[in-house]
């Protein structure tokens, strides 16, 4: 009887201990587990992800450029008249017909009444031809009356000549002996200086036309570009009017190339190279003088799209653009995260968003970033 109790106690402890190993051995997979998946989900990237959104982009177009005039009357001198009296400095304001330089047309009134009265002479020298050319006709000397008709022909061009000096006198003596302006503006250049000529090939006086106003272009990329257009109205701010905002519009919109010539190997000069667009803005303000920068912010929004992403979303390989979509698993320990490649089409896109044309739908997770670089395949956590 005693060795039947001893037996079944012996067969209960040891039934007792195989249930605590089993429990133990249990637990400690457990542990293992959890911590294995703790220290794994330590070395997971972590991603943010945005589902895409509808919504219209923002083109900015940013630029600067300095003010000059929109048109200006250029005042040249035919001669080389030493200025007499300048009136006018650059900077002054003048008013149409106003008098701006005079000139020393001494010299040239002197040499017009030379060349009348050479001509004068000239003529009473072919009257007295004319009258021998008559008396050696009636002589029957044909040798004499051909030398007689030469000189009549040789006077008669000098005469042409002379008819020809006097009258460019008189045009210049009418129109430079004083410069006057022909329009309302700024003196922008002034090459007149009293007592000598003015330099060749130079205007005597720029005049910026206060009635055609001032005009600022700026170069900017393309692609920037191509969101404005002739017609379109902004505003420039100029620092040097206390940040003033002056309205413009733009006036014209064309290429512009790098025209220095660089050489090629070959030792020609290589095709130019475009630089951009040149965009100019028509604007008018009593307050610019020429040569302030003035500076613009324009943002141009499009229709919606269907769907936008965030540029740092779309990625790129030899295979095209892609993005990469979370996928949730669920597993015993709750919920798991991998990454999906999914081709897409990008469309239009502005200085933070990109269009999608198809690849992905309104409900995808698609991400955005990550504590690591991420690829396909790959398992992640994601960011709350």
């Amino acid at each position: 009887m005693d060795n039947t109790m001893a037996a079944s106690s012996e067969e209960h402890a040891r039934k007792k201990a195989i249930r605590r190993a089993i429990l133990v051995f249990v637990l400690v997979m457990v542990a293992l587990t959890f911590f294995s998946n703790t220290l794994l989900n330590i070395s997971l990237a972590v991603v943010t992800v945005q589902q895409p959104g509808a919504g219209p982009l923002s083109h900015q177009i940013t630029g600067s450029g300095t003010v000059e005039a929109a048109e200006t009357a250029d005042l040249y001198v035919e001669t080389n008249w030493a200025a007499s009296d300048v009136r006018i400095k650059v900077g002054d304001k003048v008013e149409a017909g106003q008098e701006l330089v005079l000139f020393k047309t001494r010299d040239a009134e002197d040499s017009l009444k030379d060349n009348q009265a050479r001509y004068e002479q000239k003529r009473l020298s072919l009257q007295k031809l004319q009258d021998n050319y008559m008396d050696v006709a009636r002589s029957s000397d044909e040798k004499q009356m051909r030398s007689v008709s030469r000189d009549i022909d040789s006077t008669k061009l000098d005469m042409q000549i002379l008819e020809r000096q006097i009258a460019g006198l008189q045009r210049q003596l009418s129109e430079f002996t004083r410069l006057t302006a022909p329009v309302a503006g700024v003196v922008t250049e002034l090459n007149a200086v009293k007592g000598a000529p003015v330099q060749s090939g130079k205007a005597a006086v720029r005049i910026a036309d206060a009635a055609k106003g001032q005009q600022l272009k700026a170069t900017v990329p393309d692609a920037k570009a191509s969101y404005v257009q002739v017609g379109d109205e902004t505003e420039l701010i100029f620092a040097a009017l206390s940040n003033a905002r002056i309205k413009a519009r733009i006036s014209d919109i064309r290429d512009t190339v790098d025209s220095s010539g660089q050489a090629g190997s070959s030792g020609a000069s290589t095709q130019p190279k475009r630089e951009g667009k040149e965009i100019t803005f028509l604007l008018q303000d009593a307050r610019l003088k020429g040569g302030e920068t003035g500076e613009f912010d324009i943002v141009k929004k499009t229709v919606p799209f269907r769907s936008l992403l965030p540029n740092d979303a779309i990625r790129e390989d030899d295979n095209g653009k892609y993005v990469l979509i979370l996928k949730e698993k669920k597993g015993p320990l709750g919920s798991e995260y991998m990454l999906q490649r999914a081709s897409v089409q990008a469309g239009d896109a502005d200085d933070s968003k990109t269009s999608i044309e198809n690849g992905v739908t309104p409900l995808d997770q698609v991400v955005v970033s990550g504590s690591k670089p991420v690829a396909d395949g790959d398992r992640v956590l994601r960011s709350n």
